[in-house]
């Protein structure tokens, strides 16, 4: 598999699935959005639960992920949210694609958008709009849900998974090439 990736660049980049944060306190540059470094920031939490399963390196989570924000400011305002949210569920309404909102602030801001049709919900998978939905508590050091290891296990295996999945559609995409 990572060779795959390697091999591939960006090419298959449409079918990644989407990781929602809430916003960057460290930078508001594009391309920042749950960047794996600093240590410790919510990106690098991320990247080190896929590679724990997985061995992936920072670029692989990269090139695997296509990383999101729901405000580009270094704080999160609920009022600048709830429409980006909106423009998001426009903008991927009928594609298929798995998105996992990172902590209830997000969901509750998707769910709006999505006029109340997302369960609270916990990595199980939920189609709507035709879009897979996941959720995972914010993975910031700041949530104590993650000291459990039995917990961050969770999250691992559905960062393996989603990995795992998007790079056999990539595999599969290549041999029909």
């Amino acid at each position: 598999m990572q060779n795959l990736f390697e091999r591939q660049g960006t090419a298959h980049n449409d079918t990644r699935p989407i990781l929602v944060g809430m916003n960057n306190p460290l930078s508001t540059r594009p391309g920042h959005e749950l960047y794996p470094y600093p240590p410790g920031c919510t990106g690098h939490r991320l990247w080190t639960m896929l590679e724990t399963r997985t061995g992936a390196r920072r670029g692989q989570y990269l090139e695997a992920f296509e990383r999101r924000n729901l405000v580009a400011g270094v704080k999160f305002d609920h009022r600048a949210a709830r429409p980006r949210a909106m423009e998001m569920v426009e903008e991927l309404k009928g594609s298929g694609r798995t998105i996992v909102l990172l902590g209830n602030s997000v969901r509750e801001c998707f769910n709006l958008a999505l006029e109340g049709q997302l369960p609270p919900l916990l990595v199980h998978p939920t189609t709507v709009g035709g879009c897979v939905w996941r959720q995972i508590p914010h993975p910031s050091g700041l949530n104590r849900w993650y000291n459990a290891p039995e917990n961050t296990k969770v999250v691992e295996l559905l960062m393996e998974e989603l990995y795992v999945e998007y790079a056999k559609r990539v595999a599969t995409k290549e041999t029909t090439e």
